[in-house]
């Protein structure tokens, strides 16, 4: 019999109170055409009432789209992720108080939905130790609503150790994303961008009585899938909707490109192109901390473009780029298609990158930041009023032995290069070292006690966090004052090294050629 469905018909399946899991990254393995059936089904009938929804990246595109399509009283009762900037509506019904909000590190999540497959008791790890996730702080609370319920880290101690136990799922509806079905229900993802966890929640959803639902942009033929190819066989899938072209895109910005589904490879000097710029230079400089053969991860922002430096000097082939989505090799995706990479040697499931992480295989991460105080805390989190969410930042640090965070000093400043110096034309309106966060989800201190190196790279100044957790200028811009451009610019005093150097003028030059050794 065809499982084959329409996406509203679907809904009458979920019932109330359910907990549904799915995956994204922006509109990356999101099955939107779901949650807008979802909406729509509320909507009409009133039900289903008072769901929880769980995910493990950023969801959506935009205002009304992503989870806010089931932004309606009684629906939504409770969202769970790493990340949740690209849904507006229900960052601002977060902040009103309006749903419950738990934020968990995104490799962790994944970790959860392995467990639920097999019936666990839950994830022990120090991820997310000495942050808000940590149950001594926030335990990953983000408003007051939420503080009202039940805890979902606990703390617990082993030979004396204190780790993180994050409490085991108990979810009973899946909505998932494919490519293609057949009316079988076994599902490829050859035209997605990455594998993501599919299969986890699609195992842990039918292993607990539920429901499991796959959108897909086209039914073909039955058997005519290649066996391999099946990410989600059909014996674990309930229902199948094909989604109008809108809800089923790539990424936020495409709705299909097959060099971002690795499908195809393409020339990288049509994508690694850079204009000379004070981002250009802290790129430049970043690269400088990787060396010949490393394994290394790449964040989104600013540090996803580490990529473009390295293939411009031709030295692509000689790293491992990898992104927390699951690629490795070839050059990361920049902007709002960030989550993959083009010409990647390999694309394996999310979770299965994020268990090498956790074991300490990052030999070099490279990674975007908010602001930090004296203690050498950061906070990328809760910025200008709105959520954006740790995504899998603490679970990479945890396992990288080299952290490199990159920025500019201040927000919006206008600068220029001129002569291969740095000018400020105008201060940007704010620093970001600050005297208090509002919350933490980076320790330099506790970092620091794992033996970890720690490096910050601005394009006027470089520092380097010392084993008490405080920063250590190491080099400046030449044409810079360090007193008016930097240090009156930190709200506390810091150390300067006596080896205090300038910035090598090469990185401020049109041409330059990275070196790796």
């Amino acid at each position: 019999m065809s499982k084959i469905r329409h996406y509203i018909e679907v809904m009458k399946h979920i019932p109330d109170h359910a907990y549904i899991a799915t995956t994204s990254l922006g509109m990356g393995g999101l099955p939107e055409q779901l949650l807008k059936g979802l909406g729509e089904y509320y909507q009409k009938y009133q039900s289903p009432r008072d769901l929880s929804v769980i995910t493990t990246g950023g969801i959506g595109t935009g205002p009304g789209r992503g989870l806010d399509h089931i932004l309606y009283p009684n629906l939504l009762k409770r969202a769970t992720t790493s990340y949740l900037y690209y849904s507006a509506n229900t960052i601002e019904a977060v902040l009103n108080n309006e749903i419950e909000m738990y934020y968990l590190p995104q490799g962790i999540i994944g970790q959860l939905y392995r467990d639920a497959a097999r019936g666990g008791v839950g994830v022990f790890s120090q991820v997310g130790t000495e942050t808000f996730i940590d149950p001594k702080y926030l335990g990953g609370k983000i408003n007051e609503k939420t503080r009202q319920q039940e805890d979902v880290v606990k703390e617990i101690y082993f030979n004396d150790e204190r780790w993180l136990h994050y409490q085991p799922l108990a979810i009973n509806v899946a909505f998932i994303k494919a490519s293609y079905a057949d009316t079988r229900g076994n599902l490829s993802l050859k035209r997605e961008p990455f594998v993501l966890e599919a299969l986890s929640i699609a195992s842990a959803v039918k292993n607990n009585g539920g429901i499991v639902i796959a959108q897909v942009e086209q039914v073909v033929e039955d058997y005519s899938i290649p066996p391999k190819e099946v990410v989600v066989p059909g014996a674990l899938v309930d229902y199948v909707v094909v989604a109008d072209k809108k809800y089923h895109m790539q990424t936020v910005l495409t709705q299909y490109n097959p060099a971002i589904s690795n499908e195809i490879r393409v020339p990288l000097s049509e994508y690694d192109y850079l204009p000379l710029s004070p981002s250009k230079v802290i790129l430049r400089r970043a690269s400088q901390e990787l060396a010949k053969g490393s394994f290394v991860n790449v964040g989104v922002g600013l540090a996803a473009n580490i990529g473009q430096i390295i293939s411009e000097s031709h030295l692509i082939d000689q790293i491992h780029l990898s992104v927390d989505l699951g690629s490795i090799g070839g050059m990361p995706v920049p902007g709002l298609d960030f989550g993959m990479n083009y010409n990647a040697e390999a694309i394996i499931p999310s979770q299965s990158l994020f268990e090498y992480y956790h074991g300490g295989g990052i030999d070099t991460t490279v990674l975007g930041f908010g602001q930090f105080n004296e203690k050498g805390e950061m906070n990328s989190t809760y910025l200008n009023g709105t959520l954006n969410g740790p995504g899998g930042m603490l679970d990479i640090v945890q396992g990288a032995d080299k952290i490199v965070f990159v920025g500019s000093f201040t927000v919006k400043a206008e600068l220029t290069i001129e002569n291969q110096q740095l000018v400020i034309q105008k201060e940007g309106y704010a620093s970001k070292f600050v005297k208090s966060l509002p919350l933490s989800n980076f320790s330099s201190h506790y970092m620091k006690s794992l033996g970890k190196k720690i490096i910050l790279i601005t394009e006027r100044a470089v520092f380097e966090i010392d084993n008490e957790g405080q920063f250590v200028l190491m080099e400046i811009a030449d044409g810079i004052d360090i007193h008016g451009d930097i240090l009156d610019l930190i709200p506390w005093s810091i150390k300067v090294s006596e080896h205090l150097k300038i910035m090598d003028p090469a990185l401020f030059a049109e041409d330059w050629q990275l070196t790796l050794e």
